[in-house]
């Protein structure tokens, strides 16, 4: 008589490899997802649900913010200052808090673009269509266009930064012509001070493209075109070399590179996001780019990045594939952890995105939203706020869409039928939650061939040492002691079989209820049918 073959296990207990479009589905590495949404991979191995946003301003603009950036001074000022997409009074500044109009300077043209940096206690803003402006906390004045080395002027271009304790200003605009290449800096440690010979015009007529963005990196500073990177090195007008670092790739305009402890981060093109490591070039969106391909990501707005707590954030237009019916393409924000190279990806609305850095406060990461209708118009969020809830009026808490999908499991044999037993899986819960499991089969997910519901009750109680549910004191042995508010419960699930199939795959779709979640392990069983 034959002996009989006992179950066989499969074990996932690391989701370190986050979102991968690029491999087929049933060849991802076991710690990869091909479908996720507003969850984070924990650099321990867990998948859990993303921090929530809440809006600063809880008074909305009457239009979208266009641009935002950062004032500080010594004594301690720190203003978020934006330009928004209204025809007049478009200048703002925050606290912290709602907008005010910052009065003084010309409005900007409504679609236009704010980019702005700090020197000598003083915001300097520009937009590339209208006189550079400054903001000293209280005033404000539009600054001159003469550039012979006389005080109170600013030239006007569209890219604006602070490098070698000068002012630099890229895709000028002089005298009503536009110069796309050029490239001027302010006499050292004067930014309202610009000889007429202080530039330079990198590739002219090289490529057709213009400057897109500076990057100040150590002792270099970078200076990106559209299909190209140069480095500008030296500390002043007799000693400055500009370096080409390639002619392959370059920046997209308007993206805002960032500077980071890993390189430059920008993005190129419709190829995605690639790194400058201070030696060489490397693409860092492989696993992402049939998102590209496919037409799923578009580009009727330019992405964004941003670097915040070690990791990098890129917003961008992409449809929404994960919904059933109709799908709309709206502003999504990408996640990447360079420490373990996993990506995840978020719905939250945001188009402009910047890191506000006060010298001896709260960092935050800052997005503006880009729906046009609606309670996010208008509101500039801030990211990762510890809540497991989105509020886009600034109080009003609504719950995280979430999900993730494990890759196909099929034991040693892909395509050897099995009889699969009861999946355990390890789920951290904040407190009670339901929460729905799809289950796939033989490598097909264009349906659900069974849904399994988990339900993990909360273990919250309201007693504490010596004082009953009644007021009076509690005997040891007697009472439910009060655990912690919003105490972890960590439980080990076991699921109902799953079947019989050659492989399977589970859908966690996140819980009814606005609670914080983790799963942390799966082991799956199974048994090998005989083959005939």
């Amino acid at each position: 008589m034959a002996k009989q073959q006992g179950y066989k296990t499969e074990v996932l207990a690391d989701f370190q490899g986050g979102l991968n479009f690029r491999t087929d589905q049933f060849n991802l590495a076991a710690n990869e997802s091909p479908d996720l949404l507003n969850v984070s991979v924990d650099p321990r191995g867990g998948i859990k649900l993303r921090n929530g946003v809440t809006a600063i301003n809880g008074s909305a603009e009457s239009h979208n913010i266009n641009g935002l950036a950062s004032f500080f001074t010594d004594a301690g000022t720190s203003h978020i200052i934006a330009n928004t997409g209204a025809s007049s009074s478009n200048i703002k500044y925050s606290t912290g808090g709602n907008f005010s109009t910052l009065s003084g300077p010309t409005a900007r043209t409504a679609t236009s673009r704010m980019y702005g940096m700090t020197m000598n206690n003083k915001f300097y803003g520009v937009s590339g269509d209208l006189v550079s402006f400054k903001w000293d906390g209280s005033s404000g004045a539009d600054l001159g266009v003469t550039l012979d080395g006389t005080a109170g002027n600013f030239p006007i271009g569209q890219y604006v930064t602070f490098w070698n304790n000068l002012a630099w200003v890229g895709k000028t605009r002089e005298g009503g012509t536009y110069y796309n290449s050029r490239v001027r800096w302010s006499n050292i440690n004067d930014p309202e001070k610009w000889a007429n010979l202080d530039y330079v015009d990198i590739g002219l007529g090289e490529g057709g493209d213009g400057i897109t963005g500076f990057a100040p990196l150590a002792d270099r500073l970078l200076i990106f075109k559209a299909n190209s990177v140069h480095a500008m090195y030296g500390f002043g007008s007799d000693s400055f070399q500009v370096t080409t670092l390639t002619t392959s790739i370059g920046s997209t305009p308007l993206s805002s590179p960032v500077v980071t402890p890993f390189g430059v981060y920008f993005w190129h093109d419709r190829r995605g996001v690639y790194l400058y490591n201070g030696e060489s070039f490397q693409s860092v969106f492989t696993k992402l780019e049939p998102a590209i391909d496919n037409g799923r990501i578009s580009f009727t707005n330019p992405p964004q990045l941003a670097w915040f707590e070690n990791r990098l954030y890129l917003s961008l237009d992409m449809l929404e594939y994960y919904k059933a019916g109709t799908q709309a393409t709206v502003r999504h924000v990408f996640v990447l952890d360079p420490s373990i190279n996993a990506w995840t990806l978020t719905n939250v609305d945001a188009d402009t995105l910047h890191t506000h850095k006060p010298p001896d406060g709260q960092h935050l990461l800052l997005g503006a939203c880009n729906a046009s209708s609606g309670t996010q118009k208008g509101r500039v969020v801030k990211f990762e706020q510890g809540n497991p809830t989105d509020a886009y009026d600034g109080s009003t808490a609504a719950r995280i869409d979430s999900h993730f999908t494990t890759p196909w499991v099929a034991g040693k044999n892909p395509v050897e039928r099995k009889r699969w037993g009861r999946p355990q899986i390890v789920l951290d819960a904040a407190s009670s939650l339901s929460m729905q499991l799809d289950v796939y089969q033989d490598y097909d997910k264009a349906s659900t061939n069974r849904i399994v519901n988990i339900d993990i009750a909360g273990r919250e109680s309201t007693n504490t040492w010596e004082a009953s549910s009644s007021g009076t004191g509690s005997l040891w042995n007697s009472a439910i002691w009060a655990s912690e508010a919003a105490a972890s419960i960590t439980d080990i699930i076991r699921a109902p079989s799953l079947g019989n199939a050659k492989s399977v795959a589970l859908k966690f779709n996140g819980p009814s209820q606005s609670v914080d979640w983790e799963v942390n392990g799966i082991m799956f069983t199974y048994k090998p049918r005989r083959l005939r």
